[in-house]
Parts: structure tokens; sequence; C-alpha cells
């Protein structure tokens, strides 16, 4: 969230807790100091860049959730994968805390359909609701990363096409990602 808008940047924490209730579904965060996720996060990377159209949006989570053979490559079919992205997660272990997807270069996602960010926007908030409304609840949450001075305007963009966008900072508690190995 911006300065102007008078808020401070959420920390992973706060965001992924806020994504459990109606805070935003989208966090935008300069690439180099991407926040650690908790262990217990199903999470995946998606590359904006591949990811220039619908089509391509569709095929690129297609690959990085492994939504089955079956899949439809529509909107509708996509509604349907993204609902269920928890359903083969381990029943070993603890359970999960939240399902995040990251967007690598994020500033390139959609580039040359921009109008249909809205229609991904609204569908965001539609899954993070659909998580949010089980039995247990879950956090649905996208992170979107930028190079730091494309961060304002990835964010308005966003805003422009009606999401709540949430401005975030690494935890004090944990370290950047640049600082940990791979």
């Amino acid at each position: 969230m911006s300065a102007q808008a008078g808020r401070s940047p959420s920390t992973v924490g706060q965001f992924l807790s806020g994504a459990r209730r109606d805070g935003p579904v989208v966090g935008v965060v300069d690439e180099d100091r991407c926040p650690a996720l908790p262990d217990d996060v199903r999470l995946r990377h998606v590359d904006g860049r591949a990811m220039p159209s619908i089509s391509s949006l569709l095929d690129e989570f297609a690959r990085a959730w492994g939504f089955p053979d079956h899949f439809g490559h529509n909107r509708d079919a996509f509604d349907d994968c993204m609902r269920d992205l928890d359903a083969d997660a381990p029943t070993d272990g603890p359970p999960l805390t939240a399902v995040v997807t990251v967007v690598d270069h994020a500033e390139s996602l959609l580039r040359r359909e921009p109008d249909e960010l809205r229609w991904f926007a609204d569908s965001l908030s539609f899954y993070r609701d659909h998580y949010r409304d089980r039995r247990e609840p879950l956090p649905f949450a996208v992170i979107l990363l930028t190079p730091a001075a494309l961060t304002s305007w990835v964010t308005e963009r966003w805003r422009d096409a009606g999401a709540a966008v949430a401005e975030m900072t690494p935890d004090p508690s944990t370290p950047d990602a640049d600082d940990t190995e791979d």
C-alpha cells in the first residue's frame, strides 16, 4: 500500500492474515526484497514474461500448479483448477497454512492484453473468497515481484484494474530471500 494512502507496508504474515479474511489478495514487493515464506505454504512461481496474454497465463499457471491433463485451457476450467490447488496436499505433517503464487517479472504480466487484468484481478478475489469460506479457511494470495523502480507502476496498474493491493516488506524476524541459500 502506498505511502500516499497512509498505510505502512505489510509483512508476509500480515498480508497472509488479511488474505484469510477480506484483505488484499495481491501483494507487490521489490524483487530484491521478496519476503521469506513459511515451509507450510503451498508455493508456486510463474513468470510474468511468459504471460503476455490470457492464453499464455492459463498455460503458465497450468504448468506451475500441475493442472490435470483434462484442463480445458479456458476461463471456466481455470476457475475450477484454481479452486482445487490444495486437493493433493500431503496429509502427513502439518497442515497447509496458505496457497501462494509468486509472479516474477510482474510488470510484464498481460502486456499484450492489458484490459484483461481486470478479469484476472477479479478472479483472484473470487479464489481468495473460495478458500476463505471453506470449513477450514486457508489464505490464498498472489505476490507480484518487480524491480524497485516499477513497484509503484505495478501497484497502480493493479489498483486501476480494481484490485486491493498490499505493499509488502520482509518480516523483521526472517531473512530477505536474497540472504538465503537455495
